[in-house]
């Protein structure tokens, strides 16, 4: 059917009085011919603009009955509820990239000044000083300006739309020569809000490990045969334990010294230490003080040696134990410029936290160690016992032998 032809049997189609054959004649041609649509576009647009369908003058101006009215406006509804509905989607989908793009410039602006760059090393920093023998491995460089997910190792971060960011971080322990994944921290931002929600690999965590300060010890008498007595139930159990195995183990001083003094007195052992527990002024101030010193209740220190303390492209040797030192102040003084996101981010309670003060006291007293955290294979952590300057002995996680480093080693996800 032609326009011709259409005209011609136009009234007879707009009254219903056209036969079954001509009718989808006629449908057919209105599918391929938008003039001919425009003639019952303009009759639906005056029955609609007026608010009602069925109206008689309106029908006989167009010449449209009931049946083929409804019809019409059936059909034109259908068309332009698909004609909105692919119009949302098309503007859903640039409002997802719009919205990727501007999230990841709001949290990724400025390189180490970045919203997601500070937040991230706060929790990296802050779960390393807390929580002995514990890191958050990050990639060392703050990310690019534009991405929506970076993954490594077993942490990934994703730039979502509407200013989201969500982090999944790995937390791992030595245990040994080997590192292994013992959770994840969760740390989610919406604009400058951050919430954290940590998960364990076994939907808990027992942590063992523990310190007594120095100046606890003479507060000590009341149950002080208690904590003999539980370190020699240590001292007995890595007796027991078979020579393959390898162990985590917390000990604590009978007085403060330096890390150098530290690593003199424990150079002749075979053994690593991954963390050092530090005197922050604050040990016994806030809580009973024959309490032992734990995670996220008191225990204050840093590891051996992390990469979180140090500024993009500088490196520090085993041997660079002062500068090392100095790191360590410039990470305090970094948790204490961004203290309002390190309250949200501590397991702990906020309150405790005292970053101001500890990092004073830290930056007038210098660094002193008053207990660390070492592994190594279990017979040679027995050794440790005939050291005199050694006290409370807490064993942490024990593993199969692993004291050896493999040629070859990969990792499938």
């Amino acid at each position: 059917m032609d326009c011709k032809e259409f005209q011609q049997i136009k009234e007879k189609y707009l009254k219903g009085k056209v036969s079954p054959g001509e009718e989808k004649a006629v449908e057919e041609h209105l599918e391929n011919c938008p003039a001919c649509r425009q003639v019952l576009d303009e009759c639906l647009a005056a029955v609609e603009k007026n608010g009602k369908v069925f109206k008689e003058e309106w029908s006989e101006d167009c010449g449209l009955d009931e049946k083929k009215q409804r019809r019409i406006l059936l059909r034109a509804r259908y068309k332009n509820r698909i004609g909105t509905a692919v119009f949302l989607l098309l503007l859903m989908a640039v409002l997802s990239i719009a919205g990727s793009f501007l999230s990841s410039l709001y949290f990724n602006w400025g390189g180490e000044n970045s919203r997601l760059y500070r937040t991230q090393k706060t929790a990296a920093l802050l779960t390393e000083f807390t929580f002995p023998n514990v890191t958050m491995p990050l990639t060392f460089d703050s990310h690019p300006n534009f991405f929506s997910r970076a993954g490594w190792g077993h942490s990934s971060v994703e730039i979502k739309p509407y200013f989201v960011a969500m982090g999944n971080y790995a937390l791992q322990k030595q245990v040994g020569k080997e590192s292994k994944v013992i959770g994840h921290l969760n740390v989610n931002q919406l604009f400058s809000s951050v919430l954290t929600r940590r998960q364990w690999a076994d939907g808990s965590y027992q942590h063992y490990l523990y310190f007594y300060h120095p100046d606890q010890l003479s507060d000590l008498s009341d149950n002080g045969r208690y904590i003999a007595e539980a370190g020699e139930d240590t001292w007995q159990a890595l007796d027991i334990l078979p020579e393959g195995t390898v162990a985590e183990m917390a000990l604590s001083f009978r007085e403060v010294y330096s890390i150098d003094q530290v690593k003199d007195m424990l150079d002749e052992f075979d053994l690593d230490i991954t963390w050092y527990a530090l005197a922050t002024g604050t040990e016994g101030t806030s809580r009973d003080h024959r309490e032992p010193l734990s995670t996220n209740d008191g225990a204050w220190g840093m590891p051996d040696l992390s990469l979180h303390m140090l500024s993009q492209n500088s490196t520090v040797s085993d041997e660079d134990i002062a500068l090392r030192e100095e790191y360590f102040l410039e990470s305090m003084k970094f948790l204490v410029d961004n203290e309002k996101i390190a309250r949200r981010v501590y397991q702990g309670n906020p309150q405790k936290l005292l970053l101001e003060q500890r990092y004073q006291y830290i930056k007038d007293n210098g660094i002193q160690v008053y207990g660390v955290v070492v592994t190594g294979p279990t017979k040679e952590l027995l050794k440790l016992q005939n050291l005199e300057s050694v006290h409370s002995p807490a064993l942490g996680d024990v593993g199969l032998w692993n004291w050896f480093n493999r040629s070859f080693s990969g990792t499938i996800y």
